[in-house]
């Protein structure tokens, strides 16, 4: 889904800008809990098929997701506590190719893409690499037009979580490989409140917890315009300023820098 933050890219911002302050980063954490397999599901728990479909319908339905080719967002991301902020673009397409480009003092500029195939990001710290992995499959996943259309090809395992906060319908989504994330939705509107997980980076395990706000209706659909995450122990918090549907764009800005992987792994 078109969020005002991605997960993947802010997570990793995250690690960043405490090794620029040179502090440690957090050790792995535990995977979120899911529902076991089998487990009967507490008294209103529905078929996860059900919880994606009406998630779907909520923010416009199959039809009008359908309707656009790509989406241009302009953003402000912050880091509480530590007074630095700085701008956000990301540009998508339907066909699931991504760049997201953030720029924060004492980190650069970073950059994460994708080409609908191969999985890159580019960092001050790191440099230009191609992603492999769990870390690819992450980036996959957050790369996609919208989640919730695309889960069942997306993960492995999708099951209700029968002990859901009231008034929310939770669901694990488990990719082939990468750790389980939880993503929940409100019981009435069917919008998404929450997703948490785990998220791998080259400076080790992140565990994140988002929550998205304020949506709005654009383009006939609805899109939050408000996100907070707290990634180890950073909380950033992301606005969307703007936002344009169907705009031109090269599909050079979404290959690797250099031109390197056309065929790399993605594994």
């Amino acid at each position: 889904m078109i969020r005002p933050a991605k997960t993947f890219s802010t997570a990793r911002v995250a690690l960043l800008v405490l090794a620029a302050a040179g502090c440690a980063a957090p050790a792995a954490a535990p995977q979120p809990a899911t529902a076991a397999t089998g487990a009967a599901s507490a008294p209103g728990a529905r078929a996860p098929a059900a919880i994606l479909a009406d998630a779907v319908a909520a923010t416009g339905g199959v039809q009008a997701w359908r309707s656009h080719r790509s989406v241009h967002q302009k953003m402000v991301l912050t880091l509480k506590g530590m007074a630095m902020s700085g701008p956000v673009e990301h540009f998508q397409t339907s066909n699931d190719k991504s760049l997201t480009v953030t720029t924060l003092p004492a980190v650069g500029e970073t950059r994460d893409g994708s080409n609908g195939s191969v999985l890159w990001a580019q960092d001050p710290v790191n440099g230009t690499r191609l992603l492999e992995g769990a870390e690819a499959e992450q980036a996959r996943i957050e790369a996609a037009w919208n989640l919730e259309m695309e889960a069942p090809a997306l993960f492995a395992k999708i099951e209700t979580v029968p002990d859901a906060p009231a008034g929310l319908e939770c669901l694990v989504l488990t990719p082939k490989i990468a750790p389980p994330m939880r993503a929940c939705y409100d019981r009435q509107t069917h919008l998404e409140v929450s997703l948490e997980g785990t998220r791998a980076t080259p400076q080790g395990q992140v565990p994140f917890n988002s929550t998205v706000s304020d949506w709005r209706a654009v383009g006939g659909l609805k899109i939050p315009y408000a996100s907070q995450m707290q990634a180890g122990p950073v909380t950033i918090v992301t606005a969307l300023n703007d936002i344009a549907f169907d705009e031109p764009l090269d599909d050079k800005m979404f290959e690797p820098p250099g031109g390197a992987g056309a065929a790399a792994p993605t594994k």
